[in-house]
C-alpha cells in the first residue's frame, strides 16, 4: 500500500514544484509593468523629468522627439528631460501588448504607447523597448528605445 502512494507523492511533488517555478518572474514582471506604468503616469501628467526615476546612473536612451543621437547616462537623460518640461501636454494613454521577459538579473519590457486623449484627439502610437536590470535591491533601467510607429 506504501509504495503506491510513492508514485502519487512524488508526481504531486514535481507537479508544485513546476507549478510555483513560473511564480518568481509572474512577480517580477508584474512589479516592472507597475514600475513603467508609474513612470509613464508622470510622463503623461506633464512631468518628463519624473519619468526618469527608474533609470540608472549607467543608463542609455533614445527617442525620436529629439534623442536621436544616444543620450549616456543618468545625469545627461535628467538634463534631456528637463529641456521636454512644458512640452509634453497632459494627457490619457493605453498601454498595448506590453511584454515583460525576464532572463535572471535582466528583464527586457517591450510595448506600444497610444496616446488616447492628446488636445481631444488621439496622439501618434510609440513602440518601447525599456532593458531592466536588478541591481542592490531594485529594478533599474539600463537602456530604453523609444520610436513613432511608422505607417
Amino acid at each position: 500500500m506504501k509504495m503506491r502512494c510513492l508514485p502519487i507523492l512524488v508526481s504531486l511533488v514535481v507537479f508544485m514544484a513546476c507549478s510555483d517555478s513560473n511564480r518568481p518572474n509572474e512577480q517580477i514582471e508584474e512589479h516592472i509593468l507597475e514600475l513603467e506604468q508609474q513612470a509613464l503616469d508622470k510622463w503623461a501628467n506633464g512631468d518628463p523629468v519624473g519619468f526618469s526615476e527608474n533609470f540608472a546612473v549607467e543608463a542609455t536612451y533614445f527617442d525620436d522627439i529629439a534623442a536621436l543621437n544616444r543620450v549616456d547616462g543618468l545625469e545627461a537623460i535628467v538634463s534631456y528631460f528637463k529641456s521636454l518640461e512644458g512640452k509634453i501636454p497632459a494627457h490619457q494613454y493605453e498601454l498595448v501588448n506590453p511584454k515583460v521577459q525576464v532572463y535572471g538579473d535582466m528583464a527586457i519590457l517591450t510595448l506600444r504607447y497610444q496616446p488616447t486623449s492628446l488636445n481631444n484627439e488621439p496622439g501618434p502610437p510609440w513602440k518601447a523597448t525599456s532593458i531592466y536590470k536588478f541591481n542592490d535591491g531594485k529594478w533599474k533601467v539600463v537602456h530604453a528605445n523609444w520610436s513613432l510607429i511608422k505607417e
